[in-house]
């Protein structure tokens, strides 16, 4: 179950095998089941996650009680209600699983042991950091300059796993329009694929 995260560890920095020990004694598993709420809004995000198997979503609810998906977390990535984790406040966004999933999670007590082990593991939280920072970047300019039908192509150029796992009503928030919409723009890029 640690092959993943090793994997993904490894893109960042170099790992010996006393350091892939150390990630198999601090990541805990953890396996959830479909529509489980990981952190609720009001909660103190204590845990960071990494998805092993399954799909997350990330989402906050809008003044009409509208669910907002911020964020679709796929296997091989890191999820958590990143200021309430950084900061110790209460999370305005709630996590939860959108599949049965098989998780890894580690305390923000042992991260901050971990990065004040050594310079590599500061440099690993570092990565991590401009990793999520670039990302969310890159999200934001994609809402900014791509319409809907560009944005769902993306989507499924990038991720087509993410797409067949994930109901249409969370991926048409992720993207911004509506479930209807949605269902127009892939009946378009079906027929359009066929031809």
């Amino acid at each position: 179950m640690y092959d993943k995260l090793i994997a993904k560890i490894t893109t960042f920095i170099p790992l010996t095998d006393d350091d892939e020990e150390i990630i198999r004694s601090l990541f805990k598993p953890y396996c959830c089941k479909k529509n489980e709420i990981l952190i609720k809004e009001g909660d103190q995000s204590s845990l960071a996650y990494f998805v092993d198997s399954g799909y997350l979503r990330y989402y906050t609810m809008s003044e009409d009680a509208e669910e907002q998906t911020i964020h679709l977390i796929i296997p091989g990535h890191f999820s958590t209600a990143l200021s309430s984790f950084l900061y110790n406040t209460q999370s305005e966004q709630i996590l939860q699983s959108i599949t049965d999933a098989k998780l890894l999670h580690i305390s923000k007590d042992d991260l901050e042991s971990l990065y004040n082990s050594s310079a590599k593991w500061q440099k690993f939280g570092r990565k991590i950091m401009e990793f999520f920072l670039l990302e969310k970047e890159q999200r934001v300019i994609d809402q900014l300059t791509l319409n809907a039908t560009e944005r769902y192509a993306k989507l499924l150029k990038e991720d087509p796993a993410l797409v067949q796992n994930v109901p249409i009503q969370y991926i048409a928030s992720y993207i911004g329009i509506k479930p209807e919409s949605l269902s127009r723009i892939r009946k378009q890029i079906f027929l359009t694929n066929i031809k």
